[in-house]
């Protein structure tokens, strides 16, 4: 028997300004009408699917403020006006943010908004170019498709009148408006009575995570930061705020229990990120179990997990059980995520049919029945995020789900469990003593500190929270304790993971500058609060701060490649250094057209990882008779050269100073979407621990056709 354990994380930043009431950013909102009641509502007609949800606790109460308190944001403010009444500002942002959406399943199926995305034209023109080709109606449809689109498909299955608009299509009234913006409040008002129902039915279990989304170990002590990655570097100042990590757990579960009438049994810490300071706290706020990456698991244990070509776990017998954690006099239970199965669904299936993944899914799940367990059913963990990863699929990711469903419901060898379900009914029988920090990316926690502008964040988050610790137990301020509160509660909402994610070259939004605001405003209301100046530093972008002028970033992890040509998977590449063609020229010597686009390297324990993206039309007359050189200046002068990209195999080999070419050739090397090399340190004469610079040229006919970086090497 086969249980699996879908584990949907739901998690928002907090994007309200107190001082002010309104919302920065819709999000919540959105997904609100979307997947946490799409989600939970698809689960009705599956009555055999068990199933956890986590919520993050200051999620459940931006929910409760939109459908109770008449929240607003700046897009709702701004969808609300008349086209007329519109300020030319107003419309110039509107054409910049009302299609923040994924364009080809939530704008292109519909003719009237793909029509406005193409007179927008966002790949040639500025808003102000195309200001004058929108009219009223444009507007006031473009208003109406930049909420309308994000109604989950199951929720307008059951209101006839927003069937009706999604005929209608364009023409859209003010009246019309004004109804999918009510429609909306109504459903956000349904989404946490429904999660209590099915949790008070059994079909589901909600858990909860660190109030404000924290990363725990980096509050309790960021240097363990360094344990998996001991050049790290880290912030000048080191703030210590394990008081703050137990504050954020405790008001989680004070705020779970206002929602849901009971305390939570378990808990998702944020970015399932973990470490021995983590354990005595969310077992003292008396949580049963918590759950994190196999990752976290397979650094914890002596012994490996396994997986064979397919990436199928052949070690099933130490993924698939739950854990008992014991640190000092303190424990706690804990699963561990499979790895793949989780990101295929978040990362591949979209891309799939819905026949072919469901599939390729049960597929996967069927390989693990010929394993015995001693009479316990294997337990198939799979955690992801239940919001974003359904913007990638048609329908919302509808069919894919109530396709998987299905075949699970009429699998007679597979059961969908709740975890803690499962735990209670099998109870650990393996114990950890340690477990190590890091979390579910790279099983490290260099997503949230050790890049410049995350560093800097750290200080500036460390420097308010100093000034208020100094205020607080001093008697400087005649100020009440609500202030005191509200100026605290502004540093726990700093302390929230979406803004250190959002800083450095690894993630990317078009919302960075919003986030880079938010983050420092909160911060300012700490001074505010209290009637003081706050520090000038403050007003200027964390970004802006940052040394700009270093083109490429530098690897974070070991990677764990498979070479084939195309990127495999999202984090196949993730913790690699990497360089944008263009970031070391000035905007006068940056011409369109390189054939090479991005670089991407990286190591893992032996072998240097080395990929080349391409523009596609730009290097298609090189495709044939082009091939690559890579220079090394550090710490001794050699060549690796590779073949004709036309042969097959494609092929290497390395020369040293003297020119004497390494008899062998490396086929280590592959070119379909994108070029991927490996090459062994000791084939490279490189030894642990030495800087080594290099560049890449692709050549032709033995004319350099262009070098990267074009400046210095890496």
């Amino acid at each position: 028997m086969i249980n699996v354990a879908f584990y949907w994380h739901q998690h928002q930043p907090y994007y309200k300004n107190n001082l002010t009431g309104e919302y920065s950013m819709p999000w919540v909102r959105l997904h609100a009408i979307k997947d946490y009641i799409g989600m939970a509502l698809l689960l009705e007609e599956f009555p055999k699917v068990r199933q956890t949800f986590n919520y993050v606790g200051c999620l459940l109460e931006q929910i409760v403020d939109y459908g109770e308190n008449h929240a607003t944001d700046l897009f709702w403010r701004l969808t609300k006006l008349a086209p007329y009444d519109l300020a030319e500002s107003d419309k110039l942002w509107i054409l910049d943010n009302f299609f923040s959406a994924n364009h080809q399943n939530m704008i292109e199926p519909y003719p009237r908004y793909k029509e406005l995305l193409q007179k927008r034209n966002f790949r040639r023109k500025r808003p102000k170019d195309v200001l004058k080709d929108f009219s009223d109606s444009d507007f006031q449809d473009l208003q109406v498709w930049a909420n309308l689109t994000w109604y989950h498909p199951l929720v307008v299955r059951q209101d006839t009148a927003l069937i009706e608009l999604f005929k209608k299509g364009e023409g859209f009234t003010q009246e019309d408006k004004e109804y999918v913006l009510s429609r909306q409040i109504e459903v956000i008002r349904q989404v946490i009575p429904l999660h209590k129902r099915l949790q008070y039915m059994k079909q589901i279990e909600v858990t909860t995570s660190p109030y404000y989304h924290p990363i725990l170990p980096l509050l309790c002590n960021q240097e363990s930061a360094q344990v998996v990655l001991p050049r790290l570097l880290l912030p000048k100042k080191r703030m210590l705020a394990g008081e703050d990590a137990k504050f954020h757990v405790q008001r989680a579960v004070q705020a779970y229990e206002r929602h849901f009438g009971q305390k939570p049994r378990g808990m998702w810490p944020s970015e399932g990120a973990v470490s021995d300071n983590v354990i005595p706290i969310v077992a003292a706020a008396g949580i049963n179990w918590l759950a994190s990456d196999e990752e976290i698991l397979d650094c914890s244990l002596d012994s490996k997990i396994r997986r064979n070509e397919y990436g199928d776990v052949v070690t099933p017998e130490i993924l698939y059980k739950p854990y008992r954690v014991c640190v000092g006099d303190h424990s706690v239970n804990m699963v561990f995520r499979d790895h793949n199965l989780s990101d295929l669904i978040g990362f591949q299936y979209s891309k799939y049919s819905v026949d072919a993944a469901v599939s390729n899914f049960m597929g996967r799940l069927d390989s693990l029945k010929k394993y015995d367990n001693n009479g316990r059913p294997l337990l198939v963990t799979i955690i992801l995020d239940g919001e974003n990863a359904w913007e990638y699929y048609p329908n919302s990711g509808l069919d894919f789900l109530r396709k998987l469903y299905e075949t699970i419901s009429s699998c007679p060898d597979v059961e969908c469990v709740r975890i803690g379900d499962y735990i209670d009914a099998h109870p650990p029988e393996h114990t950890l003593h340690h477990i190590s920090p890091g979390s579910w990316i790279g099983h490290n926690l260099a997503t949230w500190i050790g890049h410049e502008e995350k560093n800097m964040a750290w200080d500036l988050l460390e420097n308010t929270r100093s000034f208020l610790v100094k205020h607080t137990e001093g008697t400087m301020l005649p100020v009440g304790n609500k202030i005191i509160a509200d100026a605290w509660d502004e540093v726990f909402i700093a302390e929230g993971s979406d803004w250190f994610w959002w800083f450095g070259d690894d993630h990317f939004t078009a919302y960075k500058n919003e986030f880079d605001s938010l983050f420092r405003i909160h911060l300012k209301n700490v001074y505010k609060l209290l009637n003081v100046d706050y520090p000038k530093v403050l007003d200027v972008p964390v970004a802006a701060k940052a040394d700009r002028r270093k083109p490429y970033t530098l690897p974070t992890g070991f990677l764990e490649i498979k070479l084939d040509g195309v990127v495999s998977n999202y984090f196949e590449w993730l913790s690699a250094g990497v360089y944008t063609v263009g970031k070391d020229m000035d905007a006068m010597h940056r011409t369109s057209g390189q054939p090479i686009k991005e670089m991407y390297f990286g190591f893992d324990v032996n072998n240097l990882c080395i990929r080349l993206g391409f523009d596609k039309e730009a290097f298609s007359q090189y495709r044939k008779n082009g091939k690559c050189v890579i220079t090394f200046v550090q710490p001794t002068e050699m060549q690796i050269l590779t073949s004709s990209f036309s042969d097959k195999p494609l092929r290497f080999k390395i020369k040293n100073s003297n020119q004497v070419s390494v008899e062998k050739y490396f086929d280590t090397i592959f070119l379909d979407k994108i070029l991927e090399l490996s090459c062994a340190f000791a084939d490279l004469g490189l030894l642990p621990n030495v800087e080594i610079e290099f560049f890449v040229e692709l050549v032709r006919d033995e004319e350099i056709i262009q070098r990267v970086p074009a400046v210095k090497g890496f």
